[in-house]
């Protein structure tokens, strides 16, 4: 796959939790800096929803927006470029400080490969590093880990691809792991452990003081475009978490979206999608990988014709659901002219109980997202 520059389908809010305590967990004002001006955006999140960044191909640069609201224009609140030498940009993501404090965002861009962790609201570098271009590399997801080491997914290099882990004072690298194809990497609290996901496998990896133990593989579900028996992989893009079902995660392939089960403890429903995948029976399909939440045809109702790969040209990028309102958030090709073919104008919103798809755009010609994330401080 090229340098990732950058329909039923999600869960209910978690119960017990209280949309108050969400939203003002996540209340944030402050300034931004684009190329050196500084602006003040005032940036106040309610029980509408949660707000989005989003990194934009076509400003070179990251970008803030309010949660999406039916029938309202949505316009960047502020637009960000870390430093000049910011091409289109792979990741963006808010973690809890930690060690640093409050609240941090987690940057990556594919272009440069400038990776850096920066104060939230208030965007002041606290640590950064240059892990190469696509020359070199092409990083394509990095996660802020608990200790303050950060990890990144590589998917060039020897092997085919790679997981890194830096470390926080020095950002020496601290332990590398080969993964072909690695897109995006995840920390999860509950197994204290950093999932990875890549061209055709879902790994955990035991996580401690800097390093990675014995990984435990998942087959990702082959390829549906093609006969079973050619074992084509699906091609990982994207791991997060399900927030409010702590035992799964949000799975994104070029053939379409599922949930993994972090326990198998039982089978779980597949529903037919346009898409057809996952095959049942085949490589955990039906008890590791579910599709049995809400929304998933609506999700899966991409083009089913098969690409000169075997993936399916919709080739979804990016996922995550809005724990103060259920709402999902999906990014898929749909370029604008002028800009790489894995972009797309639009973060497309699906809100219960329909899951009608809708789009979400400043500018639909001078707009090119790769990912676009809820604004949610918690691993999980």
């Amino acid at each position: 796959m090229p340098p990732s520059f950058g329909r039923h389908g999600g869960v209910r809010p978690p119960r017990g939790l209280a949309r108050a305590a969400i939203t003002a967990t996540l209340s944030a004002s402050f300034l931004a800096s684009v190329d050196g001006l500084a602006w003040a955006s005032p940036f106040n999140e309610d029980a509408t929803g949660t707000p989005v960044v989003a990194v934009n191909e076509a400003t070179k640069s990251i970008e803030f927006y309010p949660s999406p609201q039916p029938g309202r224009a949505w316009q960047p609140a502020k637009r960000w470029r870390p430093v000049s030498s910011w091409g289109r940009g792979v990741d963006a993501r808010l973690r809890p400080g930690g060690s640093y404090g409050g609240r941090v965002l987690a940057i990556a861009d594919g272009a440069s490969g400038y990776v850096g962790i920066y104060t939230y609201p208030g965007l002041q570098r606290k640590w950064s590093v240059y892990v190469g271009g696509t020359r070199t590399a092409n990083v394509h997801g990095v996660e802020l880990l608990p200790d303050g080491n950060v990890a990144i997914a590589n998917s060039a290099g020897a092997g085919g691809g790679s997981i890194k882990i830096f470390a926080r004072k020095t950002a020496k690298v601290l332990t590398q792991r080969t993964f072909p194809g690695a897109h995006e990497v995840l920390y999860d609290p509950s197994l204290r452990a950093l999932w990875a996901i890549g061209s055709d496998r879902l790994t955990r990896y035991p996580y401690r003081s800097g390093g990675l133990g014995a990984p435990v593989v998942y087959k990702l579900p082959r390829s549906s475009a093609y006969p079973a028996s050619r074992n084509v992989p699906s091609f990982g893009h994207d791991v997060q978490p399900v927030y409010g079902r702590k035992d799964r995660l949000w799975i994104v392939t070029s053939n379409g979206i599922t949930q993994f089960s972090k326990t198998a403890a039982k089978p779980c429903r597949l529903v037919p999608t346009a898409v057809k995948w996952p095959r049942p029976g085949l490589d955990g399909a039906g008890r590791r990988y579910c599709n049995d939440f809400p929304g998933t045809a609506t999700l899966n109702a991409g083009n089913p014709t098969p690409d000169h790969v075997g993936s399916y040209r919709r080739q979804p990028k990016s996922i995550g659901n809005d724990p103060a309102t259920g709402r999902v958030l999906l990014t898929y090709p749909a370029s604008a002219p002028g800009y790489h073919s894995w972009t797309t104008p639009y973060a497309t919103l699906y809100s219960p109980p329909g899951w009608r798809p809708v789009r979400y755009t400043p500018n639909r010609t001078k707009t090119a997202y790769y990912r676009a994330r809820w604004l949610i401080p918690t691993y999980q």
